[in-house]
Parts: C-alpha cells; sequence; structure tokens
C-alpha cells in the first residue's frame, strides 16, 4: 500500500502549507457557531483550562502522527499506518472512518454556508421548502452549497498548488480578521462580565463544565490530522522531519486563537444577555462596537473560517478516497490521476457530488452524525499512538523523526487518545443515571 498510495501525486507544497492546512481546519467556524455554548457551559476560564488541556494532550499526539508521517509520507495518513503496522482490515476501518469523517463534514459545511450568509444578508436563503428532523431547507441553501462546491472542485482539479493557494488566503486573512476583533474586544470590553469565571455546574464536583470543554477538545483540534495527507507531496523530502513541529505550532497557534475568542467574547456584554443570543461571539462584538456591520465583519470571518476548513477538508476527503482507490479497498477508478498537475479527479468529483447531495438533507440529518467526528478522530488518535510503539518494535530505526522522551511520552499520548475515546460518552452516561 505503501509504494500505490503515493502513486503519482505530484509534489508541490511547503511546510508553509502544511501549516494553513492545519489551522485552517483546527480553528474553522467552530469558534463561532460553537464556542459560545462551551463558554456558557463551563465560563471564561473554565473553558480556557479545559482547552489548555486539551492542547497539552494534543501535542504529544501530534508528535506521534509527526514519527510516522515522516517514515511513512504517503497519501492516506492513518489508512496506510494502520496497513503498514497492523495489517489490512485495520487498514480498511480506519480508510472508512476518515472518509467517513472528512466526506460528512464537507457535506455539514456545505450545508452551513447558505445558514451563514444569511446571518449576513437576511432573506438569501428563501422560504422553506420543507423540514427534516425538525431542520428547515431552503432553496438559498441548496443553490448556494451547490455554487461553493463546484468552485471548490474548481480549485482542487488543477492539483493541490492551486488548493493550497486556496487555503493560504483563507487562513491567513482569518487570523489577521479575528486577531483584529479580539484586541478590539478586550479593550472594549468589561472584566466584570467575565464573572463567574468557571460557571457551576452538578457533576464532576462543580466542575463539570472543564470536563465537558475538555470532551470536545478532538473535534476544536482535530484538523491537525489533515497534515499527514499532504506529506506525500511535499517538494522536498527533507521537510517531512518537520512535520512534527508544523503539527505542534499549528496546535498552539489554534489554542492562542480560542482563548483570544472566549476572552473578548467573554468580557464584551453580561453572562445571562450572552447565552440568549443565537450566536453569541457575533451578539458580542455587535454589542462592543455598537454596530450591525462590526457583526457582519465577524460573519466574514466566520465565512472565511468555514471557507478554509471545508477546503481543507476536501483536500483530505479526496486523498483518502485516492489512497483506497489505489489500494483497491474501494473502486480503483478513484485512484486515478488526470492532467499535468496529477489530481485525483474522480475522488474530487465523488466528494463535490455527496457535498450537492447532502444539501438535500439538512442539518436536522447531519448533526448527529457529525457529532460522531469527536470520537472517531480519537480513534485515529489512538490507532496512531499505538502504532508508533508497533513501528519501534517492527522496524529498523531511520533517520526520520522520533518522538522525544521514548517510548513513556508515547504511551503517555496512547492512553490520552483511549480516554479521549471514551470522554464523550461520559455527559450522555450522567445524564442516563439522573
Amino acid at each position: 500500500m505503501s509504494d500505490t498510495a503515493s502513486g503519482g501525486l505530484k509534489k508541490t507544497l511547503k511546510l508553509r502549507h502544511l501549516f494553513t492546512l492545519g489551522v485552517g481546519t483546527i480553528v474553522g467556524v467552530a469558534w463561532l457557531m460553537v464556542l459560545g455554548s462551551v463558554l456558557g457551559s463551563a465560563g471564561p476560564l473554565g473553558a480556557a483550562i479545559g482547552f489548555i488541556a486539551g492542547a497539552g494532550a494534543m501535542i504529544p499526539i501530534g508528535l506521534c502522527y509527526g514519527e510516522l508521517a515522516s517514515a511513512l509520507p504517503h497519501a492516506g495518513g492513518e489508512m496506510v499506518y494502520a496497513h503498514e503496522l497492523f495489517g489490512i482490515r485495520p487498514a480498511y476501518f480506519a480508510g472508512l472512518c476518515l472518509a467517513f469523517i472528512y466526506v460528512i463534514n464537507c457535506v455539514f459545511f456545505a450545508v452551513s454556508v447558505g445558514w451563514l450568509l444569511n446571518e449576513m444578508i437576511p432573506g438569501i436563503r428563501g422560504e422553506k421548502i420543507y423540514s427534516v428532523l425538525g431542520s428547515e431547507v431552503h432553496p438559498g441553501d441548496i443553490l448556494i452549497g451547490t455554487l461553493v462546491s463546484l468552485a471548490l472542485l474548481a480549485a482542487h482539479w488543477r492539483g493541490a498548488r492551486d488548493a493550497a493557494r486556496l487555503q493560504d488566503i483563507a487562513t491567513y486573512a482569518l487570523l489577521f480578521a479575528t486577531c483584529v476583533f479580539v484586541v478590539l474586544g478586550i479593550l472594549h470590553g468589561r472584566v466584570e462580565n467575565l464573572r463567574p469565571l468557571i460557571a457551576p455546574s452538578d457533576w464532576a464536583w462543580g466542575y463539570g463544565g472543564v470536563f465537558g470543554a475538555l470532551a470536545v477538545t478532538p473535534y476544536f483540534f482535530g484538523g491537525f490530522n489533515t497534515i499527514p495527507q499532504a506529506v506525500a507531496e511535499l517538494a522536498n523530502p527533507a521537510d517531512r522531519r518537520h512535520v512534527a513541529l508544523v503539527l505542534a505550532i499549528c496546535i498552539l497557534t489554534s489554542l492562542l486563537f480560542y482563548c483570544g475568542v472566549l476572552a473578548a467574547v467573554a468580557m464584551a456584554m453580561p453572562r445571562e444577555q450572552l447565552l440568549s443570543a443565537e450566536l453569541p461571539v457575533v451578539e458580542a462584538f455587535r454589542t462592543v462596537f455598537r454596530s450591525g456591520a462590526a457583526a457582519n465583519l465577524v460573519l466574514c470571518a466566520g465565512v472565511l473560517g468555514l471557507l478554509a476548513v471545508w477546503n481543507a477538508l476536501f483536500f483530505a476527503a479526496t486523498r483518502v478516497l485516492y489512497a483506497m482507490g489505489r489500494s483497491h479497498l474501494l473502486p480503483p477508478a478513484l485512484g486515478r490521476l488526470r492532467g499535468e498537475g496529477k489530481a485525483p479527479a474522480n475522488a474530487i468529483m465523488l466528494v463535490t457530488l455527496l457535498s450537492i447531495i447532502g444539501l438535500f438533507l439538512g442539518k436536522g440529518v447531519l448533526l448527529p452524525v457529525v457529532n460522531l467526528s469527536s470520537t472517531l478522530f480519537a480513534v485515529m488518535y489512538a490507532l496512531v499512538c499505538l502504532g508508533v510503539v508497533r513501528h519501534r518494535r517492527t522496524s529498523m530505526p531511520t533517520a526520520g523523526y522520533r518522538v522525544p522522551g521514548g517510548v513513556a511520552l508515547i504511551w503517555l499520548a496512547a492512553s490520552v487518545a483511549l480516554y479521549l475515546v471514551g470522554l464523550p460518552l461520559l455527559p450522555q452516561c450522567r445524564d442516563a443515571g439522573n
């Protein structure tokens, strides 16, 4: 699988492309759509503690990814690692999990882009056509999602270079715009609005919100594992030794981003008023600047984030499907390349088609499925960490990157990953017992 998985993909990417791919996927648009609920359940300090602990747990896992990406630099990421280290059945399972995660999230963002634009231009979605599981489907959502899906197809059709350029523009614009908002938000906010620093909870000795923030860590930091999908296309093979460093920098950058947004939003307005808003992050900046235009600028940053994460997930989805096609785990047609840019054309068309079909399902159908992403991400983390242990036992030492701290740090990362597999289930178990 290792030989065929890398196939003829053109090697055009640089380390900076891995950075924007990772940060764009990690940060994305979750900060705009979900961070407010985390802030409400945990409080500003509680949420920050959860995210800091989560980042601390993610970095050793990211270093394990760096070691396997250096030793096995092939498109397919975890699927290739599973095949080389555990055999064909684990590889097939990993490939299906990755394809499911990336494709279903592409579909979800295709559905979400119309909803987000409607917040900026009310009425653009049009009248409701029908409802699915309590979620409305609008013609504007279908049209906008289809157009953006086709735009992504065009960006990826000529190869990784054009997709990477789009990723650079969206990610750097998002980071710059958000930094401006955070600084201004903190300067114009009020410290007393931060109370309570840690929201009280009726479980986990009153700190359930902190554990709840930690539970969503695999989702909020989950984007870094799109980077191994691009390692096969690095222009300079020597850059593979620096993949672990890029992974760590992506996680730390995203942590600073989340903590900055948490502080700015929490300081903007009283807690009760903040939590009553449909989009607390947008409402916070609207209040601070006393301007609807400022809120629209935040929404523009959200659209940039959505585009960045969608583009990165689209890239990762096509590479997984390509690798599975080349390995005959899925129809071989998915493993074919076209043109000078060596783009996996059939995989690109399939992801585009699925994204457009998903527009007719609505978020009501997709959201429960998307929520599985945290658990599946954690399963992939555990596979990689255990894979590093096995690789060191069964393979000759190489000149590539190796996780510092020896096997102890690797086992720590594996333990954290296994813990994260079950952590999202704790609130449900608690609710079932009440």
